[in-house]
């Protein structure tokens, strides 16, 4: 890891006491500022406690105590919060892992009267009918928005919508971040989102991307139409159907153009680490 600057005298109070420190600025997330061996060699004879947590030392005459924090309750992790480190700016970040529980994928639910040569193959390949639980791996296929010369930056007002929706948008936006599909952002760009209702009485999360759409360069690829596929079924007597478990989430988004498709709510700004629905070469990339 290579530093990115050195301050030789960085102030910084710690429970009301003033230190000085000469720092390195290092890439990397997950903590403020680190103090190790270097910083504990200035201070002379001290005393370390670390089952009390207490660091005592000798200082201006005085001597100081710092106290360090207990454990708190942990934070449940899953995998695909590892695998979006992957997507983030900094080189490093810094987390404690422990593990609590083991949990085994649920058991296919199949019907009695399946035949057992297909409850084999089911059983084989049930790793493929779970619910993603990390990104998608990179594609040569990743989804990019190449947009048309001397374009300006997209950026519409949020729409308004019900105070009764508001729980629902943080309800939702809270599961993507868990999910790792989004993550906060800062980008001039920004697509207003609106709540329609499925027929199920459930709500669909869907962000409006017309103006980014325009300025956006068309891709020429060729969609089949379904009278055409109809067509290449003629005298077939077997034939497969895929239905591929939130399709779109599962290709990528070029790193170098998801500030383009940020998206704000009326408590944060973020952007699709995945490919959104509403975007007009979406259907190309996923063919």
């Amino acid at each position: 890891m290579v530093a990115e600057g050195q301050v030789s005298e960085l102030k910084v109070s710690i429970q009301g006491h003033g230190i000085i420190v000469p720092v390195f600025l290092l890439p990397f997330t997950g903590a403020y500022l680190i103090l190790g061996a270097s910083w504990l060699a200035t201070l002379g004879p001290h005393v370390a406690d670390y089952g009390a947590l207490t660091l005592k030392f000798f200082q201006n005459g005085s001597f100081v105590t710092l106290q360090g924090q207990h454990s708190t309750i942990p934070t449940p992790a899953h995998l695909h919060h590892l695998v979006r480190l992957q997507s983030t700016q900094a080189i490093s970040e810094l987390f404690t892992m422990h593990c609590f529980a083991l949990a085994q994928d649920p058991p296919l639910d199949l019907a009695s009267d399946m035949p057992p040569d297909l409850v084999q193959l089911l059983h084989s390949f049930a790793h493929i009918f779970q619910q993603p639980s990390t990104l998608p791996p990179q594609r040569i296929q990743d989804h990019s928005i190449p947009l048309m010369d001397e374009s300006q930056v997209v950026k519409v007002r949020p729409y308004r919508y019900p105070h009764s929706q508001k729980a629902q948008i943080e309800l939702m936006v809270e599961e993507m971040l868990q999910q790792g599909i989004i993550q906060p952002n800062t980008s001039p760009f920004s697509s207003p989102i609106i709540l329609v209702k499925n027929k199920d009485g459930t709500w669909r999360f869907c962000t409006d991307y017309h103006a980014l759409n325009a300025i956006t360069i068309k891709d020429s690829f060729p969609i089949p139409t379904v009278d055409e596929l109809l067509d290449e079924l003629f005298g077939a007597k077997v034939f497969s159907k895929l239905d591929l478990r939130s399709g779109y989430h599962q290709i990528l988004m070029n790193p170098s153009d998801r500030h383009k498709i940020a998206f704000r709510t009326h408590h944060g700004h973020y952007e699709w680490l995945v490919m959104p629905f509403g975007l007009s070469n979406a259907p190309a990339s996923f063919q």
